[in-house]
């Protein structure tokens, strides 16, 4: 199937890029083209175990900022609406899924927050050339209101809709900040991140399908 042929693409493509630079956690019980990821924070350890030099303050840009910014409220957003899952779904697939992500998520926020906390008594970057990064695939408090009162089959259609295209607009918003200078530790983060919601949404398509075949 072309679709799976994709998935199982990205999933070599990411194993390379993830062995060089970031930590991974593959759970034992994982589908073969699935590779659940956890970037290491900027600045933090490598996967080999050794200690990455911190950045300057000359490093950390407004795009770098932006960025952080914006993706710690973009994962919020995931965590609420897979935190329903584990009541409501009905496909039990779907179900772990929304649980790791969940987990991941809830992590790469937590990571993402100390990083700008450590930066809180720097002189941090001027905002002088618009970096404001805009939140793509935003899943909005009615949608998430919405999934709050359907179960089974209804809200798993529903998370896989909005998931989905959650999930885009997360790769959108780090391929954004890919193409700006910055600091190469949180391109790194951008980086893994696309890669690993490029695989969940591969995932969820699949779980889609299968779905739909009955």
């Amino acid at each position: 199937m072309p679709r799976r042929g994709v998935a199982v693409g990205a999933a070599l493509a990411a194993a390379l890029v993830m062995s060089a630079l970031v930590g991974c956690t593959t759970p034992d019980d994982a589908g073969p083209t699935t590779a659940f990821v956890t970037p290491s924070p900027p600045g933090g350890g490598s996967a080999t175990g050794g200690a990455a030099a911190p950045p300057t303050e000359a490093e950390a840009t407004a795009a770098d900022l932006a960025f952080i910014e914006a993706m710690i409220a973009h994962h919020e957003q995931a965590v609420d609406l897979a935190g329903l899952a584990p009541d409501r779904a009905a496909d039990a697939e779907l179900a772990d899924l929304a649980s790791r992500m969940r987990a991941v998520q809830i992590a790469e926020a937590d990571a993402m927050r100390s990083w700008l906390e450590r930066r809180s008594a720097r002189e941090l970057p001027a905002d002088d050339h618009g970096h404001a990064e805009a939140m793509r695939g935003e899943i909005s408090r009615s949608t998430i209101d919405r999934a709050a009162g359907l179960e089974g089959a209804a809200f798993d259609e529903l998370f896989i809709t909005a998931m989905v295209s959650h999930h885009r607009g997360a790769v959108e918003m780090a391929e954004a900040r890919l193409a700006e200078a910055g600091d190469p530790a949180v391109a790194r983060w951008a980086r893994a991140i696309a890669t690993s919601q490029s695989l969940e949404i591969d995932r969820l398509l699949e779980i889609e399908a299968r779905l739909a075949e009955g």
